[in-house]
């Protein structure tokens, strides 16, 4: 009998360097338990990731099945590949399925008829749901009949009515080893060549019902998980394979890492393999919402290489209620944040904007409890209206009075066949409690907070505490001289206002006219435009002005404490300001192939590094003596660092170290200091 030959993709542009570099763990699922249930003897399967290899597929292969994932990313890359498939052969049968997919049944109708070449769309679940399709395909079951009767887990166009034809929904796999390891049974091993990092799921579902997420749904909350033996087995696998780039991490897909009792027995072994096998060192994880002492305990495990997220979205109670959120009471907060740095780790706090009853001033209060309780990274991101989630129902942004606006996902476009595609969002820019001008503001904010609460700036935090000065207080000064001086810190940040208001459009298709002329799509070749403004202009910043910033903190320190200075307190400013411009100048030891090599002896009569280093019960006045240091780049380690970064993201230096300080620390790139003398 002739092998049914299935084409599987979970396709991802890389026109100017890969927005994401994880195996394509998703479509390994669903062809591991299709080849488990039919066999190999009667389904051939093929996996791809990227766009030119799919299409080659397509010519040379002629696939009878073409099954693509459904993305925010790569929605409009496998409509294309849809698109073409069905002109080369009309008879291929499309199955699409993934989160990007409405959850109102006119919406869903509507979708699916501007998606004419989708077939069948999988609209939950993809393992079970396929397999039923692909059984009936092999059984020769005419498609049109297939598409015109309800299918498990199914929706399709009637060919001949064009209504909403909806199959039954079916219930998720409570045991999840029932779907072999794609990792085990060898259909990832081609990803293993240190140009992609390996991703697992550990469990399925999430029991928080936050609005602005389509997890929120019941189907989603119940928790079904693979079993330890066979995660250790898989990371074990991983391991051995990853032992040669220790600097690419793993990522976690689960979305709420570290709550259970298994993440902690998994963190366990994570360790073992660390420590035999140096890997992995940096996670791509998002932790869990409740449980933060077992989270705790396992980011010591894991050498404190897992950034804690303790994410609140916002502190407005209002806002909050609409959402459906609870965060942690604010005194529990503040306590686990101290808990946080008394264990030597890192946190993260995310917060959305516009979202309903925020206002400017809300926003603003939210960043100063957060700056108060001492978080690590504070990110602000713009409220994405998601295909089915509750906030982008039609009801809700009515009510709010929700203004959106277009623009490119991050570095998600390219040219196949010679047609341009582009991947594009829709975000809330506005509503009826926050003007356009107050989420410009707020915007603005959320770059100059990104930048000062990160460990690159960590000794400005000291320096506020020996002078007793709030922290958001400071740093709404520093905000205040970005905007009003002339230098190259300004003229970065104003770009960077420019480009938040130019990167929206009304509409989708403005954006495929203003990007299809060629003046303008050359601009998203050079990286000019089309990328995640905060994380370009962060990095920016510190590639192209780290020293200026660091002088600008100091001008602005000095002047908060004028009336409290004296020549000490002067000199000892003037010491810790040349400290940090000569061991954390990191632009010229990422941008400077010599720099890296060379050796600095720094003289001073302030031993700042031992300041640095202490809990903070003294300030610097109290380590007047001379000493000298010599410091200098693990210049080894640093070049390791980028020639993966390059192998990873491609050759754009903003953007590879943006990419790198999601997930990694910035201390990777100081210069440190190795030998001490000083009386």
């Amino acid at each position: 009998m002739e092998k049914l030959k299935i084409v599987l993709g979970d396709l991802r542009h890389n026109t100017i360097g890969r927005h994401s570099v994880f195996m394509p763990i998703a479509i390994g699922y669903i062809a591991s338990y299709l080849l488990s249930k039919l066999g190999p003897e009667y389904v051939d399967v093929r996996l791809y990731d990227d766009p030119k290899e799919i299409f080659d597929c397509i010519d040379d292969w002629n696939p009878d099945v073409i099954g693509l994932s459904n993305y925010c990313w790569n929605t409009n890359l496998s409509k294309m590949v849809f698109e073409y498939a069905k002109k080369k052969n009309p008879n291929i049968v499309s199955v699409s399925g993934g989160p990007e997919f409405p959850t109102d049944n006119k919406e869903c109708r509507d979708y699916l008829l501007k998606r004419s070449k989708i077939d069948f769309f999988v609209y939950r679940e993809g393992e079970v749901a396929f397999l039923k399709l692909v059984q009936k395909i092999k059984n020769k079951i005419c498609v049109n009949d297939l598409k015109s009767n309800p299918q498990a887990g199914i929706m399709s166009i009637h060919p001949k009515t064009k209504r909403l034809v909806i199959g039954e929904v079916i219930s998720r796999i409570e045991d999840l080893d029932e779907i072999p390891s794609p990792y085990l049974t060898g259909l990832m091993d081609k990803w293993f060549n240190s140009h992609y990092a390996p991703s697992i799921e550990m469990a399925r579902g999430c029991p928080f019902t936050c609005a602005y997420c389509k997890a929120s749904f019941l189907w989603f909350s119940h928790m079904a998980r693979f079993s330890i033996r066979r995660i250790k087995d898989e990371l074990t696998y991983m391991a051995k394979k990853m032992k040669s780039y220790p600097d690419v991490l793993l990522s976690i897909c689960d979305s709420n890492f570290g709550m259970t009792e298994e993440d902690e027995k998994i963190a366990i072994h994570l360790r073992h393999l660390q420590d035999q096998f140096n890997w992995p060192n940096a996670f791509n994880v998002t932790t869990g919402k409740a449980n933060y002492d077992r989270i705790l305990r396992i980011s010591s495990i894991l050498k404190n290489k897992m950034l804690i997220s303790t994410s609140v979205q916002t502190l407005n109670s209002k806002t909050l209620k609409i959402i459906n959120r609870r965060n942690l009471p604010l005194d529990q907060y503040k306590e686990l944040q101290k808990k946080i740095k008394k264990l030597g780790m890192s946190a993260l706090a995310e917060i959305i904007i516009p979202m309903p009853e925020e206002t400017k001033k809300s926003y603003f209060d939210s960043i100063k409890i957060l700056l108060d309780s001492e978080i690590d990274f504070i990110e602000t991101y713009t409220l994405m209206l998601l295909k089915g989630a509750p906030l982008a129902s039609k009801k809700l942004r009515k009510k709010y009075e929700m203004k959106t606006g277009f623009r490119l996902l991050p570095r998600q476009f390219g040219e196949y066949k010679k047609k341009k595609c582009f991947e594009i969002e829709e975000v809330c820019i506005e509503n009826n409690t926050m003007s356009f001008k107050d989420y410009l503001d707020c915007r603005g904010f959320a770059l100059t907070s990104l930048l000062l609460s990160s460990e690159q700036f960590n000794f400005i935090q000291k320096h506020l505490k020996d002078f007793n000065i709030d922290v958001y207080d400071y740093m709404t000064k520093i905000w205040d001289a970005i905007k009003l001086e002339k230098n190259k810190v300004s003229s970065i940040y104003q770009t960077y206002i420019e480009e938040t208001k130019k990167e929206l459009f009304d509409s989708e298709k403005e954006i495929y006219q203003y990007f299809s002329k060629q003046k303008n799509y050359d601009k998203l070749l050079k990286g000019e435009l089309g990328d995640n403004l905060l994380r370009k202009y962060r990095t920016k910043m510190l590639l192209e002005c780290c020293v200026p910033l660091i002088k600008l903190m100091y001008c602005v320190l000095k002047d908060s404490i004028k009336s409290k200075s004296g020549s000490e307190i002067n000199e000892s400013l003037k010491a810790a300001e040349q400290w940090m411009i000569i061991t954390r100048n990191i632009s010229e030891v990422i941008k400077n192939k010599s720099f890296r090599k060379k050796t600095k002896m720094i003289s001073s009569n302030y031993d700042v590094n031992a300041w640095l280093s202490s809990d903070g019960s003294n300030p610097l006045t109290f380590y007047k003596r001379h000493v000298s240091y010599e410091v200098c780049c693990d210049k080894d380690h640093i070049e390791e660092i980028l020639d993966e970064l390059k192998k990873l993201y491609g050759k754009d230096l903003i953007f590879c170290i943006g990419k790198f300080f999601i997930n990694n620390s910035v201390k990777e790139f100081w210069r440190k200091s190795n030998v001490k003398l000083g009386n």
